[in-house]
């Protein structure tokens, strides 16, 4: 391999891989920073983390679509509520409450088209939480922000497709 192929590979690696795990990383890793380290804060942003490298993949699939991702995280919000709002009512193992997420959350996923597996574990997370429930939905809210604007630094810096190109991300297949 002559040497002008050795550098147009590196320059592909780094603007389709590099840029976009660096932005990927330190807008989670800043988010991460705002709130505590605890056990069920660390397995949220874990799932977070797994999303936002979805979304740097610059290759375009219905999986790495921004609508999947964001459709998948209502998903899990709206379910997390309900397994939450059952705890309320019921005392319920933590086992039996993993158990209703993943199953629930997996085939509402399904059944929309929108299959995202890291929102199950933001679910998780949600149960785990020891928190209030607006305090979790702007937690949510804000991941949500937090993916959309991964996705759109990935088009903008690392891709250089335009705004228009970005809305594609918002279409069905």
């Amino acid at each position: 391999m002559n040497f002008d192929k050795i550098i147009k590979r590196e320059k592909i690696l780094w603007h389709n891989h590099f840029i976009p795990s660096l932005l990927a990383g330190l807008l989670v890793g800043l988010i991460t920073f705002l709130y505590q380290a605890t056990i069920s804060n660390i397995l949220l942003f874990s799932s977070v983390g797994a999303s936002a490298l979805i979304l740097t993949n610059s290759k375009s699939h219905h999986l790495t679509k921004l609508r999947t991702t964001i459709i998948s995280y209502f998903i899990t919000i709206i379910v997390s509520l309900g397994v939450y709002y059952l705890n309320k009512l019921v005392v319920v193992p933590l086992y039996f409450n993993i158990f209703l997420l993943v199953f629930l959350i997996g085939i509402v996923m399904f059944l929309a088209n929108s299959f995202h597996p890291p929102a199950v574990a933001a679910g998780i997370a949600f149960i785990v939480l020891d928190r209030g429930v607006i305090e979790l939905l702007y937690l949510f809210f804000s991941i949500i922000v937090l993916l959309i604007l991964i996705r759109f630094l990935v088009y903008t810096l690392s891709q250089h497709l335009s705004v228009r190109e970005f809305r594609k991300e918002f279409r069905t297949i």
